[in-house]
């Protein structure tokens, strides 16, 4: 596929979106057949990426899986919804989808502490704010009645610029995805995929030796250890301790995906890790003192700052010329 066509896929599609998120939406005729049109367009758009996705289709082991398929169709279609849907509390749960579904597509690829990553930032700290704006928003009367809710609950604030930036992101990621990988290295082999793991198992001794035989075991005290990988990268020998004989491993005791995020994050991103630490504890020290600064606030106080009259107001001195009772 061309670079023009594929762009103007995208064009076609950021019209159709736009129509669907545009301002003063009703139930006249005109505005049902213009939301029809946005999703006509919407769909033409989609099925045009999936055309252009199929012609770059190689063999079969390489073509994406059932379940791909299936997070990926979900959370596009979460995602639509979520900003075309005309009620908060939707919008909210149909995010909730994006965050699963994009969770699961994580764990496709083998990415678990990504997803789970997701899933704790987004639904257990973002979603749950948001849930609270919700609950303090003005509602409509019935489900029905859209009168009673606010201007900016009832139209997008500048959807313009949000599509047509969304969709020049959009063209440029489908560009690369489709044409720009032919510039990259291509990827290693499963041995240098086998080698790569071993030289990573070295830095985790403790690994080894709940691999190695009990003679290893025995020395748990060992304060490195060499691991040798073989030629195809299926078993290595390790040395250590002062060891005559070499223990063989298999590629059980290589490492998981998650101890390798985690010895990445320890020896090549040590300052960002901290630094990551450091701002989520003042956050945390942050959250504790306003909450004892609000708990420790009297009644009386609250309502001064306010801007209530106090309820101890009869301990106020009185007005200069005497109250009745003088």
């Amino acid at each position: 596929m061309s670079t023009t066509m594929l762009y103007t896929i995208c064009v076609l599609g950021a019209v159709g979106l736009y129509l669907l998120v545009r301002p003063s939406r009703g139930r006249t005729n005109r505005e049902r057949g213009l939301t029809a049109a946005g999703v006509l367009l919407g769909l033409g758009a989609f099925a045009g990426l999936l055309v252009a996705a199929a012609e770059r289709v190689g063999p079969p082991e390489t073509r994406p899986e059932l379940f791909f398929t299936i997070f990926s169709l979900i959370a596009l279609a979460a995602a639509v919804r979520m900003i075309t849907h005309s009620r908060p509390v939707y919008s909210a749960l149909y995010f909730v989808l994006v965050v699963l579904a994009s969770a699961g597509l994580f764990l496709l690829l083998q990415a678990e502490f990504m997803a789970f990553a997701l899933i704790i930032v987004y639904a257990g700290a973002i979603l749950i704010t948001y849930m609270f704006v919700l609950m303090l928003a003005q509602q409509a009367p019935t489900a029905d009645d859209d009168r009673g809710q606010p201007e900016y609950d009832l139209n997008p604030r500048e959807p313009a610029a949000g599509v047509i930036v969304g969709f020049i992101v959009l063209a440029l990621l489908s560009r690369m995805a489709l044409d720009g990988t032919a510039a990259l290295d291509p990827p290693p082999t499963p041995v240098e995929a086998r080698q790569a793991a071993w030289s990573e198992l070295e830095q985790l001794p403790g690994r080894v030796l709940e691999h190695a035989g009990s003679d290893m075991r025995l020395d748990a005290g060992l304060p490195a250890v060499e691991v040798e990988p073989a030629a195809d990268g299926l078993t290595a020998v390790v040395r250590g301790g002062g060891l005559a004989e070499p223990v063989t491993l298999d590629t059980d005791a290589l490492p998981e995906n998650v101890q390798s995020v985690g010895l990445a994050l320890v020896s090549r991103f040590p300052v960002s890790l901290e630094l990551a630490g450091v701002i989520l504890l003042m956050a945390m020290f942050g959250a504790v003192i306003l909450a004892r600064r609000q708990i420790e606030l009297t009644e009386d106080e609250t309502r001064e700052a306010a801007g209530m009259r106090r309820l101890g107001h009869h301990d106020d001195p009185a007005p200069a010329g005497g109250g009745p009772d003088a």
